[in-house]
């Protein structure tokens, strides 16, 4: 699979990548001699993987230079996601965060990112205050994005309430539910299988995978599937190559 070539289905699109590009091993894709073909990691990594989730920036925002060269060297191709700042989620929880808000948004423009992802800790339960707060929040961002919430803390009919008041999206793992059924896209996160036993180390399956992709044909509609394991190369890639070769049979 290339970078930039999503995978055509029938009548939807599939873009598969990684939560970053840190573990991602050219060599073991091009040989040891991949820097005479590639500017960079990223660069190696955008020829095999059609997006890529930012996930670095929920810890620290980079500077604009650096979003700007990672734009650069990854090419017109790639599709780029980031994760917001877990000071927005997790530390004051959507309050008083238009400081943060606008460093994001000027590094999602410097990667011409078409997705921002903003993930709540499980501790970040439903009430009534708080859904006012997000409602505020997600409606108060700009329109040049589309914006999506992993709300771990809530039941689906909670985030039903919010994708239905806000438009935003439902992230969601699939393995643990089905996303809430409003919007034209779906965007799936896997952080291993099954939840909360040997998270993030779980190595997906054929089987899992080949149930993946069915369930992705079953709602046609344009997806991206973002790999949050230790084996999220390894596994992005057989995805892909499963999904390619279901779509020639």
């Amino acid at each position: 699979n290339r970078g930039g070539d999503s995978i055509q289905g029938k009548s939807f699109r599939v873009n598969v990548g990684c939560a970053g590009w840190s573990s991602f091993r050219p060599a073991v894709f091009f040989g040891k001699d991949w820097k005479k073909r590639f500017s960079s990691m990223l660069n190696a990594y955008s020829h095999v993987f059609t997006f890529v989730e930012v996930n670095s920036t929920f810890y620290r925002l980079p500077k604009i230079e650096t979003a700007e060269r990672w734009r650069k060297e990854a090419g017109k191709g790639l599709i780029f996601s980031l994760k917001a700042p877990k000071t927005i989620t997790h530390e004051r929880f959507f309050n008083n965060v238009e400081d943060v808000t606008e460093r994001t948004i000027e590094v999602a423009n410097a990667l011409k990112a078409f997705f921002i992802l903003f993930q709540t800790p499980k501790s970040f339960r439903f009430t009534d205050e708080r859904f006012r707060t997000l409602t505020d929040y997600i409606l108060s961002l700009p329109d040049s994005f589309t914006y999506g919430v992993e709300l771990r803390g809530w039941k689906k009919e909670e985030v039903q309430k919010l994708v239905e008041k806000t438009g935003v999206i439902d992230v969601v793992d699939p393995f643990v539910r089905e996303p809430v059924d409003i919007n034209s896209i779906d965007y799936i996160r896997l952080h291993g299988k099954p939840p909360g036993i040997r998270m993030y180390v779980y190595r997906y399956t054929e089987d899992d995978l080949i149930w993946l992709y069915r369930f992705i044909e079953g709602r046609r509609r344009d997806t991206f599937v973002v790999f949050n394991n230790v084996w999220m190369c390894d596994n992005a890639l057989q995805f892909s190559e499963i999904v390619n070769n279901i779509l020639q049979q």
